[in-house]
């Protein structure tokens, strides 16, 4: 019988070195394996948790993305209709005025660069090679143009569109002294104090308590709906108002006389 042979030392200690990674190439899957097929029911429940919020949090923002795109869109369409006359002016501020407030809760959901109006805009149509001015200039306003522009309405309605715009000071002053400074509470009524001048077509164009209110609604406009005045910009705008309202009831006494 022949004798046996050891085989190469190099050869014994290659095939150790490819047995060995094997073994450990083996042990990684089987271990991969083991923690996919056999971790325990609170860690698969709480990586599948990790994993659900990561897709969820994409699928939202490019959602809420999507959602800003169209109302953009929207509102862009609706104010070349308004531009060319192809839209009643009734009709344009009954849909305008649905838009603005959609708009102004839908920005909760993005970032924080996207809150205002005047600048997100412009960066998110430059992005997207959207063109979309009159849209961005319509939310940075916050009013439709037949109340921005004022003259929307009939003149032969001044006693109405007076009385609106009184109620309207006297509203949004009340509510800033009872200390309702957030921003989604005192927003509507700056609108509604503004909608309500601006259909005076007896006010000059540059009528200064009009332009004091529609600087505030921007200043509004631009601002996240949760978020609340501080102290000095309450006092600051209640004493915009008051001076307002008082120069307002001013004019009317010197139009009656």
């Amino acid at each position: 019988m022949a004798a046996y042979r050891a085989p190469p030392p190099s050869y014994s200690v290659t095939n150790a070195r490819m047995a060995q990674n094997n073994v450990g190439a083996h042990a990684q899957n089987d271990s991969s394996r083991m923690l996919a097929s056999k971790a325990s029911p609170s860690i698969k429940k709480e990586l599948e948790k990790q994993l659900q919020v990561e897709d969820d949090s994409n699928r939202q923002e490019m959602e809420s993305f999507a959602d800003y795109y169209a109302i953009i869109r929207t509102m862009e369409k609706l104010e070349t209709q308004y531009i060319r006359g192809t839209i009643a002016p009734d009709v344009y501020e009954k849909e305008c005025q649905k838009l603005l407030p959609r708009f102004s809760t839908l920005k909760e959901c993005l970032p924080s660069d996207m809150q205002n109006p005047a600048m997100a805009i412009p960066t998110f149509m430059s992005r997207y090679q959207l063109k979309a001015a009159r849209a961005a200039n319509r939310f940075a306003t916050g009013v439709p143009a037949t109340c921005s522009a004022g003259g929307g309405e009939d003149s032969s309605k001044i006693a109405l569109f007076v009385a609106e715009a009184v109620q309207g000071f006297i509203t949004l002053m009340d509510s800033l002294r009872l200390g309702m400074t957030a921003v989604d509470q005192v927003h509507p009524l700056t609108a509604d104090v503004v909608n309500a001048l601006n259909k005076i077509a007896q006010l000059p164009a540059d009528f200064e308590p009009k332009m004091k209110v529609k600087s505030w609604l921007q200043i509004l406009s631009a601002m996240r709906a949760t978020e609340v005045l501080d102290e000095n910009q309450t006092r600051e705008f209640l004493r915009d108002m008051e001076n307002s309202h008082q120069t307002f009831v001013h004019w009317l006494q010197s139009r009656n006389t």
